[in-house]
């Protein structure tokens, strides 16, 4: 059993302390004992009362983080073993957010029991215009989403190993987002584009395919990415570049009814695709960018 060695004082039967109703109705309690002589069973009872909740402070730390609170000069050390047995006694409550953007290393904080992980992967830029004729109208779909995944740990490991996966730019695919080996989600795909005298679909990109959830991960939600919508010219003289597919962190960019997409907004979405009517500008109208993947994590004790 640990050792606590804050004891109360004066607590035994026939104590020499002065009763609560005269504590309570000492002046000494606000001005303190001053000049003269202040009796023993008054000096006793306040000795008692800050013992007593020394020893109950200490007797809690020493019970719920099970380690020995020494009376040896050393504050910081019951300070610190204080905040263990708090953290202790209150399991599951949330420590802290870490919001991952770039790849790099995940280190839990202090305390950490349980983590739930949020990820995406990046999302696909929308694809690029030609520059249009007098006759000829260009168009390109918006570029897909990356995929999502959400998941728990209960066995957290000193640290994790991460990749952000990029935003694409314009006719560039989204990169993958890994959290060391327990999940991966693919970044999305880029779509078509062309050109049309007349009237014409072109195909967005698809979204992520479906993550890849491992060992020492529970699953909770899996969704591959969602797809850029097409772009389509209804003649060469009216039309839209497709959507950026969406995520459940970010926003597809819009697709531009005359000139270059839209670039997504959040996590994991897809940039919109160009739109460039018969006549317009020749020269080449970029589709807009994807946003890059992240990875959050809630971290409970």
């Amino acid at each position: 059993m640990a050792t606590n060695n804050f004891k109360s004082f004066g607590i035994g039967a026939g104590a020499n302390v002065t009763s609560q109703a005269d504590y309570e109705a000492l002046a000494a309690l606000l001005t303190g004992f001053q000049s003269g002589k202040a009796s023993s069973a008054q000096i006793n009872k306040a000795l008692r009362q800050s013992s007593t909740m020394a020893y109950v402070l200490a007797q809690f730390i020493s019970d719920s983080a099970a380690v020995d609170v020494l009376d040896n000069g050393t504050p910081a050390t019951i300070l610190a073993n204080l905040k263990a047995a708090m953290t202790s006694v209150t399991p599951g409550r949330l420590l802290n957010v870490q919001v991952i953007t770039a790849t790099g290393t995940y280190t839990p904080t202090t305390g950490t029991k349980s983590i739930v992980v949020e990820q995406v992967g990046g999302g696909a830029g929308g694809m690029p215009c030609a520059g249009s004729n007098s006759t000829t109208a260009t168009l390109s779909g918006g570029g897909g989403g990356g995929a999502y995944a959400k998941f728990r740990i209960t066995t957290v490991p000193a640290s994790v190993s991460c990749t952000v996966g990029g935003g694409g730019a314009s006719g560039a695919a989204g990169g993958a987002t890994t959290f060391g080996s327990y999940c991966t989600t693919p970044g999305g795909s880029t779509g078509s584009n062309g050109s049309t005298t007349s009237g014409a679909t072109i195909g967005g990109g698809s979204g992520g395919v479906t993550p890849t959830i491992g060992a020492g991960a529970t699953q909770l939600v899996s969704s591959h990415g969602d797809p850029g919508l097409n772009g389509t010219a209804v003649n060469t003289a009216g039309g839209n570049g497709g959507r950026g597919g969406s995520s459940p962190l970010g926003l597809g960019g819009r697709g531009a009814g005359n000139g270059a997409g839209e670039a997504a907004g959040g996590f994991g979405a897809g940039g919109g695709g160009c739109f460039l009517p018969a006549g317009g500008s020749a020269a080449t109208q970029l589709g807009g960018a994807g946003s890059g993947g992240a990875i959050i994590v809630y971290e409970y004790a």
